[in-house]
């Protein structure tokens, strides 16, 4: 009776599951600007906690809850696609020299940081945002010593409330984090090369 009851409720699905889609932010859409600036930094994945750890798109429709969405993930996990995205934005922004994944020995700073949220809020039944927010420290790559921290906390909405929204949201909140702390980075790594000489 068990086994009929069984092979009744899958065939009542459609034994089929959905299939799972995968979702990055998009390339950084500001126009590539020429390199002017003298320094070199490195951009590390940036830690997260929790459920912001998982590659699983969150959704919260509660302040005190959150939920994943089924068979919708990240490409890779949220520190990483991040730190990826910020690599590839600050290269774009013509404050370096150049911007790479790993510190070399003609790294002046590392960037580094924590992803604190990364999420879908559904503020009513017909408004849905994107939120992001992270921590980013600078260091300087000889002596390991903090030289700039600044948390970053953006909402944007979403056009449509679905991953694929979710994802556009959080690149647009994503090009204004960068186009503030671009300029502050580099001045801090400038400073810091000319402390050195």
């Amino acid at each position: 009776m068990k086994l009929v009851a069984m092979f009744l409720a899958c065939a009542a699905c459609g034994g089929s599951v959905p299939a799972t889609r995968y979702y990055q932010l998009a390339t950084p859409s500001a126009p590539e600007q020429p390199n002017t600036g003298g320094t070199q930094i490195a951009v590390e994945p940036l830690t997260a906690d929790g459920a912001y750890a998982d590659e699983r798109i969150v959704y919260r429709i509660d302040p005190v809850r959150l939920d994943f969405y089924d068979y919708h993930r990240w490409s890779t996990s949220p520190g990483a696609m991040l730190g990826g995205y910020l690599e590839q934005a600050l290269a774009r922004s013509g404050e370096f020299s150049a911007v790479t994944h790993a510190a070399t020995s003609s790294t002046t700073a590392v960037l580094g940081g924590r992803v604190v949220a990364l999420e879908e809020v559904d503020v009513d039944p017909q408004h849905w945002v994107g939120h992001i927010a992270i921590e980013l420290t600078l260091r300087d790559a000889k002596t390991g010593a903090i030289i700039w921290a600044r948390t970053f906390d953006q909402r944007e909405p979403e056009p449509v409330r679905s991953p694929e929204g979710l994802a556009r949201a959080v690149g647009v909140a994503m090009g204004r984090i960068v186009a503030s702390a671009a300029p502050e980075l580099a001045a801090l790594a400038n400073h810091t090369a000319q402390a050195r000489n």
